[in-house]
């Protein structure tokens, strides 16, 4: 007891500061020993969810890609009518630009005594035939006889510088009073229906094409007209590495003039083909273009494509099945293999219109 109340005495001496210092050396223990206490960390059940992507499912649909080409106009007939005998020119009984049928006289050339030459001639020949007839002349000289007949009516005819065809004369190179020498030009005419567009494409894009394969030509004026190919060429130009190609137009009003430039359009070959938005195309790591799509697991799968055409619409492209789901959301966020859910984008419902 004694023992106990000297205790208590000595502890309320303590001065309060003393009695501070010593509450709060305790309470450090007190806290420092917090650290060495081991917690036990609850145990959680570990949950991973699969990563939704949107997607569009869509059937493939015949597809021919457009070949554009520049072509050029030519007249499918473009002839210089030379004169077979010399004379003054006396006669044009056409103007330049005029259509002609075949057989209309272009240029009329002096026969001076030609006329009368094959009067004489065509008389000495039906006296000839007579006489061979009775007994009294030869056949070598019934032949003499129709071989000069023949010959002075051929210089008349010669005379007159004919169209070869139905046709247009572009050009006439001479006035009345000019003397034309024999194989001098008379005049340049042309047929412009049907007319030809030339043009030259690439041999990559010639596999596509064919004889009698469908052409659309626009003139820089804006009007269209349609064609067939009639002529591929079967040696490259070796400059520019491509080949000729030639469509007939038809041209009965002549609205395409010889050497108009215009706009051509060949359809490819046709075949199997998915319109995907632009957005959805990748590159795999070896640099291959393709699109992630869902396989018939549910797993994502990359798939390589061959890019047909780029339009204002979306992409054409092959490679892929008949009837594919392609991933148009969250591509970029999934891999090879995984398991993903799907949801199907709104804005491609239809497979079979076009993207925007």
């Amino acid at each position: 007891m004694k023992f106990l109340s000297s205790i208590l005495k000595s502890i309320f001496s303590i001065s309060n500061l003393q009695s501070a210092g010593i509450f709060l050396f305790f309470a450090s223990i007190w806290m420092i020993s917090g650290f060495f206490v081991e917690k036990e960390i609850p145990t959680k059940q570990v949950v991973i969810e699969e990563t939704t992507v949107r997607v569009m499912k869509q059937s493939a649909q015949p597809f021919a890609r457009n070949i554009i080409l520049k072509g050029s106009a030519e007249a499918d007939k473009n002839v210089q009518l030379r004169a077979e005998t010399s004379g003054q020119v006396i006669g044009l009984p056409v103007a330049q630009g005029q259509f002609v049928k075949k057989g209309s006289p272009i240029c009329q050339i002096f026969v001076g005594d030609k006329d009368e030459v094959a009067k004489e001639a065509s008389l000495n020949y039906e006296t000839a035939k007579k006489l061979f007839d009775e007994g009294l002349y030869s056949n070598s000289q019934l032949q003499a006889a129709k071989a000069r007949y023949e010959r002075a009516f051929q210089d008349l005819d010669f005379a007159s510088v004919k169209a070869p065809f139905d046709g247009i004369v572009d050009r006439i190179d001479l006035d009345v009073g000019d003397f034309l020498p024999r194989q001098g030009i008379c005049a340049t005419v042309l047929d412009l229906n049907p007319i030809l567009i030339s043009a030259e494409i690439s041999e990559n894009d010639m596999s596509e094409i064919s004889l009698d394969s469908k052409a659309k030509v626009e003139l820089n004026n804006g009007k269209v007209f349609q064609g067939d190919v009639k002529f591929i060429s079967s040696s490259a130009n070796p400059v520019t590495r491509t080949f000729r190609v030639e469509i007939s137009v038809p041209n009965p009003e002549s609205e395409i003039k010889d050497g108009m430039t215009s706009e051509v359009t060949l359809k490819g070959t046709e075949r199997l083909a998915h319109l995907v938005p632009v957005s959805v195309l990748r590159l795999d790591v070896n640099g291959d273009l393709g699109i992630r799509i869902i396989d018939g697991d549910g797993l994502v799968a990359f798939r390589s494509i061959e890019l047909i055409e780029d339009t204002s619409f979306g992409a054409w492209i092959t490679g892929l099945d008949t009837i594919s789901t392609i991933i148009t959301v969250g591509q970029d966020y999934v891999s090879q293999g995984e398991k993903v859910g799907i949801a199907l984008d709104s804005r491609f419902t239809d497979s079979n219109e076009r993207i925007n």
